[in-house]
């Protein structure tokens, strides 16, 4: 079955790992060619990566010697060497090229200090961006960055509170608001939150933590970032395109990877604490974090503990007939702990160690129509992870054996006190272990640079386990595992660079990237990705990426729990009257072991510019198209189908009784309510006249395009340095379809779903110690077309305030080291646009809280000091 796919793949990736056996060699340093700049006083980490793009030259910069570092202004038209050698006057710094790249290192200690790494250890540590295996490169897609900086800007105490602000992540599926609505993708089971790229669920974005993948949590469909403690992220790329080709199963709306602080040299505590002026979410989080360097190696420990209050209905006036008891968001108490090791065992050979321990209690009350009283929900989470590295670079090539593992524990309880004392009880556990080895380096030069190869296999086992009892139910277990074995290469193409380069031609590479990855389950996928990168003036990057992309099946989904309901025909027929008089059917409901991945068509084209005649201005635009194929849902949302031709395709009117045995037989539990008043008929498979199967299926279809816009602008004016950015994200299209005869329906601009414009856009000032900042966040109206009569619902916008006072590290006073900051989330208090109840119902939220949220004002003060 998979034969056509294998061979194709195996091929390939032959041939490449020919090519490298034949054609390796060391790359060579290149002559220095000079470009234009116009570039601010900023950080120096933005400056670098600006002379990096503009020069065509990789810039290797341990974040452990620029963090923190300011860089002068630079005009004028230079070398990539003499750039950065300009940029790090006075910082004690120092550059020299190691192979094709410039790498950064602190000088050689006096008395005999330990000297700065030698050429291999150097290359060693050049950074691999997210998109891309190869270390140093551009990728062809887009990819947002937030650094450790905007993070501070944005006051946020957690993850989820964090990628609120960005526009392509969109709320819908798993997160704390979304615990009080019920769809039928909404299975959250531990109050966390997940990430959801492009609207296409959060099962179609990859999350990652320095570059490793995670133990999902709840059912497997999500990875729990608010189990991450921010006080411990470095920086997170987002990537905004598929990306399968690099990193196999889950990469269809994007990459989110989350790099962590690990080169950290001292003690740095911190204390935040805030609350709504309305009452409820009272906050406080304690971070310390200590870090220790010594000649070729260091090591970082930090803990963070953070306490959030619930938001009850009786706070919130905008909300519709809730009981004031009812939690709008939950209590949470988490604790996490992270640790990192890194030495430098000989020349060019490396070992990493880190590990990561999280445990959060939750706590929420609601009440259900059927009961006056409270229905209390305790949920638990927790997360364990440990990763390795060893890594050895030679010759400009870089070797890499690294293993992973990580399980994830998740909990829920429902009580009742004064009524059933336990309602259900649900425990689920996902793990992972992984091991893979993989290199990169130069294959062979070209005119305009080296060709860069960059290949590796992976093997990776997972295991689910689900226990589900209740009161009336005795335990039910759900359990099942599964291997991956996959192979992967990339290859970067230099046509034109700064070596030969010309009119209309500064710059122009070609990527080619192909993953194949077996399941032990479901089979095995080839996915492949073209990119071009063409720089036709200084400043002016286009690029454009095609590519496939899959997501494998979750074990829940495959591990063959459903269940089989004989019932009446005529209670499944759109039209009743057409049953046959006594007919019986089979109704399948459940999990399903015969689903195939979901696969994916994903193109993108845009680009970013730096005007040299507008210093410190940067653009970004980016359009992308995403066709999402062979989706796993349930294919229907009533049971009254039979006899409409758009369900035709799960229906089966001359079933064959050796089939209906098996599947009663493969059943894990067999209703029946074909005798008089739904009681049990004793109906067997030779009474079934029709099927009708409802399990989790490969019959939907996704269409959406879109397109984002991004602006930077950085510059000085009396005395002072100023900035402004935004981010826009508008959705085109985004169409549904649940069976391929079913109707087509328009899935954006409705409740609970995606909005067809968000923004977010700042403006920053800062002046020696002081520095204060304004943010804007919108989403666009809609319609709520729930009722016969769409009702629209309001646009809503929101501004966020900060303001900070900084005394640097290197001051003299008894202060040096310190930020105070103050935040203010909501400034002008709005509520959340208005949002009915749903029809037939008379009590609500009130609001969507996929595009909104119901804390309001939010104020808090964060002190850090830095020892």
């Amino acid at each position: 079955m998979f034969g056509h796919r294998y061979d194709r793949a195996a091929h390939w990736l032959g041939a490449t790992a020919i090519t490298t056996m034949l054609c390796a060699l060391p790359a060579q340093a290149q002559p220095a060619q000079e470009a234009d700049y116009a570039l601010p006083a900023q950080e120096l980490a933005r400056s670098l990566r600006e002379v990096s793009v503009r020069s065509g030259t990789s810039v290797i910069a341990p974040s452990r010697l620029v963090a923190g570092r300011r860089a002068p202004p630079l005009r004028g038209r230079y070398g990539a060497r003499q750039a950065v050698e300009l940029l790090l006057q006075g910082s004690g710094l120092r550059v020299a090229f190691v192979g094709d790249a410039l790498v950064i290192s602190a000088p050689v200690a006096e008395n005999g200090g330990t000297p700065g790494p030698p050429a291999d250890s150097a290359q060693s540590q050049a950074i691999v961006v997210t998109g891309t295996n190869l270390r140093g490169a551009q990728p062809t897609s887009p990819v947002i960055v937030i650094t450790r900086r905007e993070i501070d800007r944005t006051g946020a105490t957690s993850i989820d509170q964090l990628m609120r602000t960005v526009p392509q992540n969109t709320q819908s599926g798993v997160n704390k608001e979304n615990s009080n609505i019920f769809r039928p993708d909404q299975d959250v089971t531990d109050h966390g939150a997940g990430l959801n790229l492009r609207g296409l669920g959060q099962r179609a974005t990859l999350v990652l933590v320095n570059g490793r993948r995670l133990a999902p949590s709840s059912f497997g469909n999500f990875v729990d970032v608010s189990l991450i403690p921010i006080s411990a992220v470095e920086r997170v790329e987002i990537l905004t395109d598929g990306a399968s080709a690099i990193y196999g199963s889950d990469a269809v709306g994007g990459v989110v990877n989350f790099i962590l602080r690990d080169d950290f040299d001292g003690l740095e505590s911190a204390v935040q604490a805030g609350t709504t002026t309305r009452g409820g979410s009272e906050q406080l989080q304690l971070a310390q974090a200590l870090g220790r360097e010594w000649g070729g190696g260091n090591a970082m420990l930090s803990y963070e503990y953070r306490l959030e209050n619930e938001v009850l209905a009786g706070e919130r006036d905008f909300t519709i007939g809730l009981r004031p008891g009812t939690f709008l968001l939950p209590r949470e108490r988490r604790h996490s702990v992270l640790g990192a090791l890194e030495q430098e065992l000989a020349p060019g050979f490396r070992a990493t160690l880190s590990g990561s321990y999280a445990h959060r209690d939750t706590e929420r009350t609601l009440f259900q129509s059927i009961s006056p009283l409270p229905v209390g929900v305790d949920a638990q989470a927790e997360s364990f992870g440990l990763s390795g590295e060893l890594s050895y670079a030679l010759g400009g090539w870089l070797f890499r054996l690294d293993g992973n593992y990580a399980v994830s524990d998740t909990s829920q309880r429902q009580t009742q006190p004064g009524g059933i004392e336990l309602v259900n009880a649900r425990d689920v556990r996902n793990a992972i272990l992984e091991t893979g080895l993989r290199a990169d380096g130069s294959l062979f030069d070209l005119p305009a640079g080296p060709v860069r190869l960059a290949l590796g296999a992976q093997a990776r086992w997972e295991e689910y386990r689900d226990a589900f009892r209740s009161s009336s139910i005795a335990e039910v277990v759900r359990a099942g595992r599964r291997d991956v074995q996959s192979a992967f290469a990339e290859l970067l193409v230099p046509l034109f660079s700064r070596l030969n380069r010309r009119p209309g031609l500064e710059r122009l590479q070609l990527s080619l990237a192909g993953r194949y990855d077996r399941y032990s389950r479901t089979g095995s996928n080839f996915d492949p990705k073209l990119g071009l990168l063409w720089s036709p003036l200084p400043g002016l990057d286009l690029r454009g990426s095609y590519s496939s992309s899959f997501r494998a099946p979750l074990l829940s989904e495959v591990t063959g729990a459903y269940t089989a309901f004989y019932l009446p025909a005529f209670f499944l027929y759109a039209d009743p009257t057409k049953a046959p008089p006594g007919s019986i059917a089979l109704f399948l409901q459940g999990s399903n072991p015969a689903v195939r991945p979901e696969t994916s068509r994903n193109w993108s084209v845009g680009g970013d510019w730096s005007p040299a005649f507008v210093p410190g201005l940067s653009l970004r635009f980016n359009y992308y198209s995403i066709r999402f194929s062979d989706r796993i849902a349930l294919p229907i949302t009533r049971v009254t189908v039979i006899g409409n031709p758009a369900f035709d395709s799960i229906v089966d009117l001359s079933p064959d009784v050796a089939e209906l045995t098996a599947l009663v037989a493969g059943a894990q539990t067999v209703l029946d309510a074909t005798g008089p008043g739904f009681s049990n008929g004793g109906a067997t498979p030779s009474d079934v006249d029709v099927v009708l199967d409802g399990r989790v299926n490969n019959t939907a279809l996704t269409r959406t395009r879109g397109f984002d816009l991004g602006l930077h602008y950085a510059f000085a004016a009396g005395g002072s340095e100023f900035w402004i950015d935004a981010n826009v994200n508008h959705i085109i299209a985004f169409d549904d379809q649940l069976t391929p005869g079913s109707p087509v329906i328009r899935s954006v601009d409705r409740p609970y779903r995606p909005l067809d414009w968000r923004a977010r856009g700042g403006i920053g000032w800062s002046r020696e110690r002081w520095a204060a900042s304004l943010f804007v966040n919108h989403t666009d109206s809609y319609l709520d077309d729930r009722a016969v009569v769409p009702r629209p619902v309001a646009a809503h916008t929101t501004f966020d305030l900060s303001l900070s006072w900084t005394v640097p590290r290197e001051d003299d006073s008894w202060l040096r080291g310190t930020r105070v900051a103050l935040f203010v989330e909501n400034l002008l208090d709005n509520d959340p646009p208005r949002l009915v109840p749903d029809p037939g119902s008379t009590t609500g939220l009130g609001y969507d809280p996929v595009n909104a949220s119901a804390r309001g004002r939010f104020l808090s003060l964060q002190v850090r000091r830095t020892w």
